[in-house]
C-alpha cells in the first residue's frame, strides 16, 4: 500500500525563501508597514486611486440556485448511481467497447438514465426490469425462465440452432440483486448455452425475500457479449 502525503507544514512553506513566492497575489507594501499597500492581501485588495490608498474586499460569486428541474434530474442521477454501482464489475466487461474514450461505467449511466427510474417527483421508482448491465451482439438464451426453490434458482431455457451470433460454447452470466437487502450475487461465466439450464444457490436467509435475476452471455474467446436480459422477480 503506497500513502502520498506533504509532510511540510504551511508556516514552513510560507517561510520556504523568496523563490517560493507568488508575486502575483501579494500585497506590496509602497511606503513601509504605515503606508498603504498594492494587489491582494487575503481577502482585500489595495490600489491607488488619485493618489489616494484604496482598500476593499474581494468579491465572492454567489452561488446559483438551481432550478426544480435541476433538482429531480440530480436525485434520478443520483439514484441511477446507486443502483449501477452493484453491477460495475460486469458493466465494466459488458459496456467496454460502448464506452469509446469515456468509461464503460458513465456510458452505462447514460444508457439507463432515462428508463431506469420511473414516477414523478418526489416518489422516483426503480423500474428493474429496465435495467442493462451488457450490451452488445451476441444473441440471448431461446425462452430462458426462472423457478424458485428452496435453496435456489433454477434457469432454464431452450436448444437453438447455431450461427455466428450463437454458438453452444458462449458462456452465461447471472446476477441476482436484492434491495431491502442491498446484496448482490453473481454467477460469472456459470453455463455454457448448450446445457440449457444451471442453478444458482442462495444463502438461506435470501429463500423468503424478493430478488430480482438477470443474465448475459459472452463468447468463448471473450470478445462478443450479448445484451443482459432481465429474467424476472423471484
Amino acid at each position: 500500500m503506497q500513502i502520498g502525503c506533504n509532510l511540510r507544514s504551511p508556516l514552513q512553506k510560507s517561510f520556504a525563501g523568496e523563490s517560493g513566492l507568488n508575486r502575483n497575489i501579494m500585497g506590496i507594501l509602497r511606503k513601509g508597514i504605515f503606508g498603504g499597500f498594492e494587489k491582494r492581501t487575503g481577502a482585500l485588495i489595495g490600489r491607488r486611486v488619485k493618489g489616494k490608498s484604496i482598500i476593499y474586499a474581494r468579491q465572492h460569486k454567489k452561488a446559483k440556485l438551481r432550478s426544480v428541474a435541476q433538482l429531480d434530474h440530480q436525485v434520478r442521477f443520483d439514484l441511477t448511481i446507486s443502483v449501477l454501482k452493484w453491477f460495475s464489475d460486469l458493466i465494466a466487461i459488458g459496456f467496454k467497447r460502448i464506452g469509446g474514450k469515456g468509461s464503460a461505467f458513465n456510458a452505462a449511466v447514460r444508457y439507463n438514465f432515462n428508463a431506469l427510474v420511473t414516477g414523478i417527483s418526489p416518489d422516483y421508482v426503480i423500474d428493474y426490469s429496465k435495467l442493462v448491465y451488457s450490451r452488445g451482439s451476441l444473441e440471448g438464451l431461446h425462452h430462458p425462465t426462472i423457478n424458485r426453490l428452496g435453496d435456489g434458482v433454477q434457469v432454464s431455457w431452450l436448444s437453438d440452432g447455431q450461427t455466428r451470433f450463437n454458438q453452444y460454447s458462449d458462456k452465461a452470466t447471472f446476477a441476482i440483486y436484492c434491495p431491502d437487502k442491498e446484496m448482490i450475487m453473481k454467477f460469472p461465466e456459470h453455463a455454457i448455452r448448450s446445457a440449457m439450464g444451471c442453478f444458482l444457490p442462495l444463502p438461506p436467509d435470501l429463500t423468503a425475500i424478493i430478488m430480482h435475476v438477470w443474465m448475459s452471455l459472452i463468447s468463448a474467446d471473450g470478445k462478443l457479449m450479448s445484451d443482459s436480459v432481465y429474467l424476472g422477480k423471484i
